[in-house]
């Protein structure tokens, strides 16, 4: 990647006040910590996501897991090795089945069962936008350059650009029958050409030629190869390739979203029915307002592919479109290691398509095929996962799936920490010795952002520290841990 010298600056709330839970409904018994990014690299956000750390828009907030009511453990998938299970499969032909002949199984809506966890929404007054309070205006004082300096993403073969422009709105299309790799010859049999019902099944035929063999020689020992497995992308390609009209033709499209897009409007509409059905939000709570500010805006700094099937880094929606009507959407951040998802809004008239499930699966396809532009994106994050909630279940049956320790930043195969969870609703997964992060790094040597001029907080501390300042710089750097603490700029105002 080009180094394009974008800086990561955020502003720290610290930990929040007691508040409801989205996820058992608890008045006053969330707790967590926060923090205002006005902008951030991807590869500063990869390091933040594997501290535990989580976006809302521009909000970024970290559970505070030995005080809240329902801990938030970070849950990825190896999207390499993943493995389709039969229900998968059948969500797979459910969704060809409707497309085929425009009927499928309806249920009933259950939002105690839907899919995907609740919105995590906060308090406008609580959330505030601090962007035009976090612009650098002077860098006279000297700093350490090598402080800011960000990883490298990708190999020599995937090098990083620039991003694709808001006023162009360029559009990937993801379905699978656009890639010749994965998009198999479908033989048409003429009529009168097919099976002859008067001769045995190839099973069968293959039975009688063993029953032969073993007349002939009874010591003779059969070996039966197994069938090969479909792949998720056979599948996923097998579903793309349904002729049907084009009414019902599911087209995706990977993009970036601005208020100024032009499907905005359909986007906002989707997200107003499923908020109001699926989650029992009043209208009121829906405004438009909120949808920008939590799943339209983001701080990532994009960055593009000079591979021209690469979408680049950085936000995206993954649009679902049925013809030319728009039934769900997938927000999606892609990071050097990852595809992290952020939210997934449908249309509950569709959600007999399992559409949770579905988009899942799609996105797993997205980091295998990535992968093979950028070796290092080879891991699926499906945000936060809660042993006690319902709506979670579906993560743990994507496979392989690992949780993050809460304190030792280690991943952990999901298998086993479920009994520790059974247990204990906050368990530590890494119980070896070893030491603690080493944290040498001085407080004194952290970047600050104060009155637009940046210098070392040993600096600023010239200008006449807070109150309580010492304490709340270190508690911001325990949480994100040595190697971020040398890259964020950590935003002070008066």
């Amino acid at each position: 990647m080009e180094h394009n010298n974008a800086k990561s600056i955020i502003f720290y709330n610290g930990p929040s006040e007691k508040s409801s839970c989205g996820y058992c409904k608890k008045d006053n018994s969330m707790y967590s910590n926060g923090m205002w990014a006005s902008s951030l690299t991807v590869e500063a956000y990869q390091d933040m996501i594997d501290r535990g750390w989580r976006r809302a828009g521009k909000y970024c907030y970290k559970s505070i897991m030995d005080k809240t009511c329902c801990p938030l453990y970070t849950i990825r998938c190896e999207a390499l090795n993943f493995e389709i299970s039969k229900s998968q499969k059948k969500i797979i032909k459910r969704v060809s089945s409707f497309l085929k002949n425009g009927e499928c199984e309806k249920c009933q809506v259950n939002t105690k069962q839907a899919e995907r966890e609740p919105f995590m929404k906060y308090e406008m007054q609580d959330v505030q936008n601090h962007d035009d309070k976090m612009k650098i205006t002077n860098t006279d004082y000297l700093f350490d350059e090598e402080q800011q300096s960000t990883s490298v993403i990708g190999s020599h073969d995937s090098t990083l650009v620039v991003t694709n422009k808001e006023d162009s709105e360029q559009v990937v299309s993801l379905n699978s029958n656009h890639n010749s790799e994965t998009q198999k010859e479908i033989k048409k049999v003429k009529p009168g050409k097919g099976a002859d019902p008067n001769l045995p099944s190839p099973k069968k035929k293959k039975f009688l030629r063993i029953q032969k063999k073993l007349a002939k020689d009874p010591s003779f020992v059969p070996t039966i190869t197994p069938p090969q497995q479909k792949s998720l992308e056979e599948f996923i390609a097998e579903n793309d390739l349904v002729s049907t009209k084009e009414d019902k033709k599911l087209k995706i499209k990977l993009l970036t979203m601005r208020s100024t897009s032009n499907s905005f409007e359909d986007e906002y509409a989707v997200y107003q029915l499923y908020q109001t059905v699926i989650h029992g939000d009043k209208i009121e709570r829906c405004s438009r307002e909120q949808f920008i500010r939590f799943l339209v805006d983001s701080p990532l700094k994009e960055q593009k592919s000079s591979h021209p099937d690469h979408p680049g880094y950085g936000s995206f929606h993954q649009q679902y479109w049925l013809g030319d009507k728009l039934i769900a959407v997938g927000v999606l951040d892609i990071l050097p290691k990852c595809v992290s998802s952020v939210y997934l809004f449908y249309d509950p008239d569709y959600h007999h398509m399992v559409l949770g499930t579905y988009s899942s699966l799609r996105e797993i396809c997205l980091v295998r095929q990535l992968h093979n532009m950028s070796p290092d994106l080879k891991y699926y994050y499906m945000g936060y996962y809660i042993h006690t909630c319902p709506k979670m279940r579906y993560k743990a049956k994507i496979r392989p799936s690992y949780l993050l320790c809460p304190l030792k930043y280690t991943w952990h195969a999901i298998d086993k920490c479920i009994p520790k969870l059974e247990n204990k609703i906050y368990s530590i997964f890494d119980e070896s010795d070893d030491s603690q992060e080493d944290d040498i790094f001085p407080i004194d040597n952290i970047l600050i952002l104060y009155r637009g001029s940046l210098m070392p907080y040993s600096a600023y501390k010239k200008y006449g520290s807070k109150k309580h300042q010492d304490e709340h710089i270190n508690e911001y750097k325990t949480l994100i841990g040595p190697k971020l603490v040398r890259q964020l700029i950590y935003c002070i105002m008066d």
